[in-house]
């Protein structure tokens, strides 16, 4: 979203607490009091307001995520749906499918289409996670030019506090060769293939059940791929 000067006050800090909670900035009442600099009484008058409109809403764990309102703001081509539509395919009906951006060293997960199969762990709309234990950040990053994604992950460095270790880690994990599938495994995420999705900044990724075999892994994958390229 980016934001910068303010226009209303009232108005530029819930832009500016919409922008924290979408971007995985922050995730609770104390991380956006804590990360924008503002009185909890203001971050919590503010969040009441964005969750009546559906803007923002809260998980069971209380985590704040963006709510059913955020896609119509923030994704007026309606990317978001498109992709899943595109994904409503036998070849990958059942299978847990998210959407997922990238912001510095981490990924945001956009949002997730459950599926039936059993996974280790489903991810839920606004969870974050380490870029290098999630398939769609290398796809992210090797969808653009090697500028590109220095500025990408660099313009998120001063606000989470990076290293410059950490940033050369995360632009590591971008391959020199445009690939279509991505595939990664992690202990936190899984087994995974993801896929740039075209013209955006995003990824859209399968997360894939332990107990698939690799040639129905495969069609997924193709499936997959088709989605994001075609949706």
């Amino acid at each position: 979203m980016g934001v910068d000067g303010p226009r209303s006050p009232a108005v530029h800090r819930g832009a500016r607490l919409l922008d924290a909670i979408s971007s995985g900035a922050a995730g609770t009442p104390a991380e956006l009091s804590a990360t924008l600099g503002m009185p909890k009484s203001s971050v919590s008058d503010l969040l009441d307001t964005l969750e009546d409109v559906g803007f923002v809403a809260r998980g069971p764990d209380g985590a704040l995520r963006p709510g059913a309102g955020w896609p119509g703001l923030s994704d007026p081509d309606a990317v978001v749906h498109r992709v899943f539509r595109a994904c409503a395919t036998p070849e990958l009906d059942g299978h847990t499918v998210s959407l997922v951006r990238l912001f510095g060293n981490r990924v945001v997960f956009v949002d997730v289409h459950p599926g039936r199969e059993p996974l280790p762990l489903t991810p839920r709309p606004g969870q974050r996670a380490d870029a290098a234990a999630c398939a769609g950040a290398a796809a992210i990053l090797s969808a653009m030019s090697p500028s590109e994604a220095s500025a990408s992950v660099r313009a998120a460095a001063t606000h989470l506090g990076l290293t410059d270790d950490e940033v050369r880690a995360t632009l590591d994990l971008r391959r020199p060769r445009r690939t279509r599938i991505h595939r990664s495994q992690s202990a936190v995420l899984g087994r995974q293939l993801a896929c740039a999705v075209t013209d955006t900044r995003l990824a859209v990724t399968l997360h894939v059940p332990d107990h698939l075999g690799e040639p129905v892994a495969r069609r997924a994958g193709a499936a997959l791929y088709a989605a994001a390229v075609h949706y």
